[in-house]
């Protein structure tokens, strides 16, 4: 706990420490990242350029190989034995034949990477090989051919070649170099000779190149000129290997980009089943294919991971000295920050007002200025009491004048004109204004100092610009007013000059402080006796702040024209008007009347206005009371209409809107109650009528009776639900039932109108004709043709 307070005692010193410890620790980071980025390059190109000699080895030994077998072709090609037989349109001679055992004894016996020759002869259409039968069919060749539009000549054709017809045939891979001169117009050779050679034998021979026989982990595979694998032992495809097809598919996007060029060579690396690899490539020009090896990162960097741990334990060990050093020079840097502390620690070191103070602030520093801000308010606060003794002398006899103006001698009021600082005259007329500062909550929470400082302003600019007219006195009544006293030459015209200067100076302190208030004059007072008159009509004025809104000039014309049109007695009965409205559920009508009933309001007297509004309050709540003793489900009393903050809105308007707001839940509650309502009360309809249809008494008034609805509700409800009447929904009913009768039994007509409810025969045809067209004996006639 200690350990903890502490730290939260000394934010200043924890960060310059958190400072120091973070460029140390990222220097270090940067230099071992460095260190092991330079190396983990010089590994990687090194092991590049190791692959690559292997890959360009592998390179020069397949393109010899490639050019071997294409001259061998050719020479065998050139054979004029081999073309005799290739040409031969009669029966094989043993001459002849013996050429297949000379190619055996010659060409394959001395090649091992030869695994058979064929010779094809067009006219025969067969195949003469040195493997299997002397005439050998060979399926898979054929539909390799078959692949191409135009044959490749001496290009290799890696495909499958059939060794065994077990009941499991056994294949092996092989490449087929093919030599031709002519092609006929069905698109086969005119006579060709053919070399496969054994695929399994060049893979071989380049693992062994690669020193990858088994037992080391890279792997390696061949693309052909479409970038497809090619398939190396039948046994096991590679087309088949996820592992294969994710290799094949990373160099694809790689060698889909500008880089890739014919003939070039390079690397790139891809995580593929959960494993980083690199995978190095070189591009063979004679054969088109590509050779792509791919080997794991961590066999690659195998060294490195021991550098890595090396490094890291390193860095450890370098930040953990370097934070011991950390330490010791962040005292040296904290000290002076903590002398000054010490000494200006509020209430004493330790003290609860000091704890309190630095649990609030930032840091030390934030808690030095908070400091020097309330010394700093405590010296004003200290001014500010040697000064109000002056206010508080100027206060005692202002009220004086203001309370009991008609109980002075001329003698006390001139003392009391002498006090307040003016040069007053008893003789002449006097205007009272009285200011009250707008939004008043907002304004005291404020700051002390501020307050006084906008009070001050208020007071000042408006004496100021009062005195180019008048003689003025503006006292601070600290609340949220102020009194203006004004000493005039004449009453005539003094009201609209006061009012034009008051709006002067609320102009003036709104733009340049930010705040509003609200002024309002009061009549003359034509000598001292009647300044408390005066002054209590001027208050009573600004009470009208209410309706006028906030920065408003308000002078007794301005009331008396307001006020011409009241009628408190028509107000009271708009607003039973609207309550009855409101009972009913119209939320659009309810909105309208409250807003005519405001209307009204606005031109009533302030007392009238508090009066009324206070009523329309309470009987909204009875109203709300009344309606839920008829509903299924009650409404809920708004929240607003309980709340003491709706009487104290400053304004009408925001008085207003909140209970059009509160009007607005209330209908939209109520809404949904009336349309749950109506919808219980059209199922309880459906299903008397679908109960009861055989009764012929049954009615729509029956059902309004036995439903407790007005008949008008009942055919609301109806029309809502239905689209139709009660009565008409009744005859649907009975129609319905007795076509029923009508398909499934063969009962008489007068039967089936009795079981319906329908005593009347003209009025069942009439109606059965209505709804169907036709008259109910010729609709069971047309049933009973169908």
């Amino acid at each position: 706990m200690k350990f903890l307070r502490f730290f939260l005692e000394k934010k200043y010193w924890l960060r310059i420490f958190l400072w120091i410890a973070c460029v140390i620790l990222l220097i270090v980071s940067l230099f071992s990242a460095l260190i092991y980025y330079s190396v983990e390059r010089k590994v990687f190109h090194s092991e590049y350029e190791n692959s690559q000699k292997i890959l360009s080895q592998m390179k020069y030994n397949i393109d010899y190989l490639d050019t071997t077998i294409r001259n061998l072709t050719l020479s065998t090609y050139g054979n004029n034995e081999v073309k005799a037989l290739m040409y031969l349109k009669e029966d094989e001679t043993y001459d002849q034949l013996s050429t297949i055992n000379k190619l055996n004894a010659t060409i394959i016996a001395n090649n091992p990477f030869l695994h058979s020759i064929y010779i094809y002869n067009n006219y025969k259409d067969i195949y003469y090989s040195t493997f299997g039968d002397l005439f050998h069919a060979d399926a898979e060749l054929n539909e390799a051919l078959n692949s191409y539009d135009r044959i490749p000549a001496l290009k290799a054709i890696v495909r499958k070649l059939k060794i065994s017809d077990e009941p499991e045939p056994k294949f092996i891979t092989v490449m087929s170099y093919i030599m031709f001169e002519n092609m006929n117009e069905q698109n086969r050779m005119d006579g060709a000779v053919i070399l496969n050679v054994k695929m399994d034998w060049l893979v071989n021979n380049i693992r062994a190149l690669s020193g990858n026989t088994g037992g080391s982990s890279s792997f390696l595979y061949i693309l052909d000129d479409a970038n497809q694998l090619i398939e190396t032992d039948p046994g096991n495809p590679v087309a088949s290997n996820p592992f294969a097809v994710q290799i094949r598919e990373a160099y694809a996007q790689s060698s889909g980009s500008s880089v890739q060029e014919s003939g070039a060579s390079g690397f790139l690396s891809k995580s593929i089943q959960g494993e980083k690899y690199l995978i190095s490539y070189i591009r063979l020009e004679n054969t088109g294919w590509v050779l792509l090896e791919a080997r794991p990162h961590k066999e690659v960097y195998a060294n490195l991971k021991q550098l890595l741990d090396t490094i890291l334990l390193i860095t450890a060990t370098v930040f953990i000295v370097a934070l011991l050093l950390t330490l010791s020079v962040t005292r040296g840097i904290y000290a002076p920050v903590r002398r000054l502390m010490e000494q200006t620690s509020m209430g004493g070191s330790g003290s609860a007002q000091d704890s309190l103070l630095r649990s609030r602030v930032r840091d030390e520093f934030a808690y030095l200025t908070e400091v020097y801000r309330k010394s700093k308010e405590q010296l004003y606060e200290y001014q500010l009491e040697k000064n109000n003794n002056t206010n508080i002398m100027k206060l005692y006899f202002l009220r004086k004048l203001l309370v009991d103006s008609l109980g002075m001698s001329a003698s006390e009021a001139d003392d009391a004109f002498k006090q307040l600082g003016v040069s007053f005259s008893g003789e002449r007329p006097f205007l009272l204004c009285v200011l009250r500062i707008d939004d008043y909550k907002t304004f005291m929470r404020r700051g002390l100092a501020e307050r006084e400082l906008l009070r001050f302003a208020i007071a000042n600019v408006t004496a100021e610009v009062l005195s180019n007219s008048f003689t003025a006195l503006t006292v601070d009544m600290k609340d949220d007013s102020f009194t203006v006293l004004l000493n005039l030459s004449e009453a005539e015209g003094a009201e609209e000059r006061a009012a034009l200067l008051l709006a002067e100076v609320q102009n003036y302190i709104h733009s340049h402080y930010k705040l509003s208030f609200t002024a309002a004059i009061g009549g003359p007072a034509f000598d001292y006796t009647a300044i408390a008159s005066a002054y209590g009509q001027a208050f009573a004025n600004s009470s009208y702040r209410y309706v006028y809104g906030p920065m408003s000039v308000i002078t007794p014309s301005v009331i008396a024209e307001q006020t011409a049109g009241a009628d408190l007695d028509q107000t009271l009965e708009i607003e039973s008007r609207f309550v009855e409205i409101f009972k009913k559920g119209d939320s659009v009508k309810t909105e309208e009347k409250l807003r005519e009933l405001f209307r009204h309001i606005r031109k009533l007297e302030y007392s009238d206005i508090m009066l009324v509004g206070m009523q329309v309050v309470h009987h909204l709540k009875k109203a709300i009371y009344e309606m839920n003793r008829t509903l299924k489900e009650p409404i809920g009393v708004p929240k607003l209409l309980h709340d003491r903050e709706l009487y104290e809105e400053e304004t009408i308007e925001g008085f207003e809107r909140q209970l059009l707001e509160a009007v607005a839940s209330i209908g939209i509650e109520g809404k949904n109650n009336v349309l749950e309502g109506n919808k219980v009360a059209a199922d309880t309809i459906k299903e008397i009528i679908d109960n009861n249809y055989f009764d012929s008494g049954l009615s729509a008034t029956g059902i309004s009776d036995m439903m407790r609805l007005s008949s008008y509700k009942l055919s609301k409800i109806a029309k809502e639900h239905f689209g139709m009447s009660v009565t008409e929904y009744i005859n649907q009913v009975r129609l319905t039932k007795a076509v029923e009768w009508m398909e499934n039994s063969k009962l008489s007509i007068q039967d089936i109108m009795r079981r319906v409810g329908i005593e009347n025969e003209s009025y069942f045809y009439k109606l059965f004709k209505a709804n169907y067209e036709m008259t109910p004996r010729e609709y069971i006639a047309s049933k009973r043709e169908q």
